[in-house]
């Protein structure tokens, strides 16, 4: 299975492939039932913007949209920064950065990795589909606790857990 030119991912001091690489997506930073185990992702800063531009310049285009609209920002920040792009903000605004991929864009990343690292969901899900549950060897990143940039990495360092929470909707069919 490929993977992402330099990034690198260790959970428990064990490298982790990147193909089975989550972000809990409903309670993400809460308390976990399952056992934590503590990970280090190290993305290089040149890689970056190519998992993530997409996302980002959608994400900065609805901010800018929203003050705009609002005459108020939610993140003044990134407003006072001239809302840059992803280059911008690793020249300039990297503090910010690691607080924006923090709070809205991990998702985004660790499907990014995934997706990169070449991980395809086999078949699409539909309520009631018990058989379809996403079943890749997931490690789940239940909540990144430290971001910082060093020797030209990106480096998120955190705790997660094996597994993946599965919500089962029950009620409705396939059309």
């Amino acid at each position: 299975m490929a993977q992402v030119s330099g990034v690198h991912c260790e959970v428990n001091g064990q490298r982790h492939p990147l193909a089975f690489l989550g972000c809990r997506e409903l309670n993400y930073g809460q308390h976990s039932v399952l056992p934590l185990h503590p990970f280090r992702l190290s993305v290089p800063e040149a890689v970056l913007p190519g998992l993530l531009d997409a996302p980002f310049n959608s994400f900065v285009q609805d901010c800018r949209e929203d003050d705009l609209q609002y005459e108020e920002s939610d993140l003044p920040a990134l407003r006072d920064a001239g809302y840059p792009d992803i280059t911008g903000m690793l020249a300039g605004h990297r503090p910010l950065l690691a607080e924006m991929i923090d709070d809205f864009m991990i998702g985004d990343l660790m499907w990014a990795i995934g997706r990169a690292s070449g991980y395809c969901r086999p078949r699409d899900r539909y309520w009631g589909d018990v058989e379809a549950a996403d079943g890749r060897a997931y490690f789940t990143v239940n909540k990144v606790e430290k971001i910082y940039f060093a020797d030209g990495q990106v480096i998120l360092e955190g705790q997660g857990y094996y597994g993946v929470y599965v919500i089962w909707l029950t009620h409705g069919q396939r059309a």
